[in-house]
């Protein structure tokens, strides 16, 4: 009985160790070939005079996600019934982003599922389009076959609300600079952090809210999601001839109009 019981033990350990290392191959296999369209993603670029897309791991899990529930229903689509969009799913990985593109196949092997991406132009359009910086590839084997999800998105600097008031304020005064003007003072208050949060919880921009404030002699609302915009928004702005010193809040946050999120700037002029 006893020596029985052991191998009968033996034998449990035995398949437990044979299901781990079949799902470790499963791991590994689906890494490399997520790895190989990676690659092959990037000599495209590369040959059409691009610059190359950096991996990004929230991608690849959004990726990653989506391309599993292919895999179990059996086939492809870029949305199911009861599944979240692909603006968010990334969104909810917090990766700060103001584009995004997916691409999906079913194929036997990822040169064979590059190859057809590259002839069909949404496809390709997705894999050359030089806005996009970020990247994450998923890769699932159901059988025979692979299902496979590029995710493409143009991230953007996440940035503390300190940061984006910094950003704001030497944007200004890059505009200044511009027209040969001498440099605005910046002037510190707290509570127009309080008004841009606000206009996220809104979900509206409102620049005349601050205009009662003492001194105020002009306001100006804006949202975007990238920081490097920022400068485009006081390049033709008259107060900033006319101006003496500004103020900044910013805040960002996510809302139904920008579930991907953007940043909210209330600038007011003295």
């Amino acid at each position: 009985m006893v020596s029985k019981f052991k191998l009968a033990g033996l034998s449990v350990a035995l398949v437990l160790l044979g299901s781990m290392a079949l799902a470790q191959g499963a791991v590994s296999e689906s890494a490399a070939a997520e790895q190989e369209l990676f690659r092959m993603t990037n000599r495209d670029r590369a040959e059409a005079g691009l610059p190359e897309l950096q991996w990004n791991e929230w991608l690849a899990q959004a990726a990653r996600k989506h391309a599993a529930e292919m895999a179990r229903r059996g086939r492809l689509s870029h949305q199911f019934p009861g599944e979240p969009g692909l603006r968010d799913r990334i969104a909810a990985t917090s990766l700060r982003f103001d584009a995004s593109a997916e691409n999906i196949a079913l194929g036997p092997t990822p040169a064979g599922i590059n190859h057809d991406w590259m002839l069909s132009p949404g496809h390709r359009a997705n894999i050359l389009e030089p806005k996009y910086n970020a990247i994450g590839v998923a890769v699932v084997r159901n059988g025979d076959d692979l299902y496979a999800v590029t995710d493409f998105a143009h991230s953007v600097p996440a940035l503390s609300a300190g940061d984006l008031e910094g950003a704001v304020a030497t944007a200004i005064n890059q505009a200044r600079a511009q027209k040969r003007l001498p440099p605005l003072a910046w002037r510190q208050d707290p509570e127009l952090r309080h008004y841009a949060c606000q206009m996220a919880k809104d979900d509206h921009i409102d620049a005349k809210a601050i205009l009662g404030r003492p001194n105020v002699s002009a306001s100006l609302a804006l949202n975007d999601p990238d920081p490097a915009n920022f400068g485009s928004h006081f390049r033709n702005l008259a107060n900033l001839a006319t101006s003496k010193a500004f103020a900044v809040g910013a805040c960002f946050a996510r809302t139904g109009t920008y579930p991907e999120g953007t940043n909210w700037v209330v600038v007011a002029f003295y």
